[in-house]
């Protein structure tokens, strides 16, 4: 419930790496394992720009993203932001693209704001990385400017991704939400890579 690691036990069964270490996020949800044509789909909307791809997989976001949402009464919906220079390469969030049009399609009430957390820092891609190294490449890697924080200070997060694997973006990313104040986080991600 908290890393969104495959198990067999039961819905509130905690690893044993998020009992030595909790995570600075309550939980990942992740809907569908990374793979297939859902995999096919999400290298084509990331690293093809085939931006279409998000509003295709809208409707299998939908639900569970206004779910997941509900569950927390979540005040605001963050996507992972990029860094600047590889936002300029790409053109385009993945993360925030998936939210809009899964928000749009689920009716999602919370406001989505992609301003709010930035990655101040540039690291070399995760899917690079081996597990033991992806934690370490993103260490510092985010913050909410001084402008924002009055934002998420006190508020309930939805934070969204594409895919999580070892959820090191994703605590990372929590980290900075929480050091700002942000009364709790709730990871949403498209896919779990194993």
């Amino acid at each position: 419930p908290r890393c969104a690691q495959p198990h067999d036990g039961p819905r509130d069964f905690l690893c044993a790496r998020c009992v030595a270490a909790p995570p600075p996020y309550h939980r990942i949800v992740a809907p569908w394992r990374y793979g297939g044509e859902l995999g096919v789909a999400l290298r084509r909307l990331k690293f093809g720009g085939r931006l279409e791809v998000a509003r295709q997989l809208a409707p299998l976001l939908a639900m569970d993203l206004a779910a997941t949402a509900a569950e927390i009464d979540a005040e605001l919906a963050v996507p992972v932001p990029l860094h600047w220079r590889r936002m300029a390469a790409r053109t385009f969030n993945q993360a925030t693209l998936l939210l809009r049009h899964a928000a749009r399609a689920g009716a999602l009430a919370v406001p989505i704001v992609a301003t709010v957390l930035v990655r101040h820092r540039a690291t070399a891609p995760q899917t690079a990385l081996p597990a033991s190294q992806r934690a370490g490449n993103v260490a510092g890697a985010f913050a909410v400017p001084a402008r924002s924080a009055g934002r998420v200070a006190g508020k309930r997060i939805l934070l969204v991704d594409d895919v999580v694997t070892t959820g090191a973006t994703m605590a990372a990313a929590a980290r900075a939400l929480r050091a700002a104040g942000a009364a709790g986080v709730v990871g949403f991600c498209v896919a779990r890579a194993e």
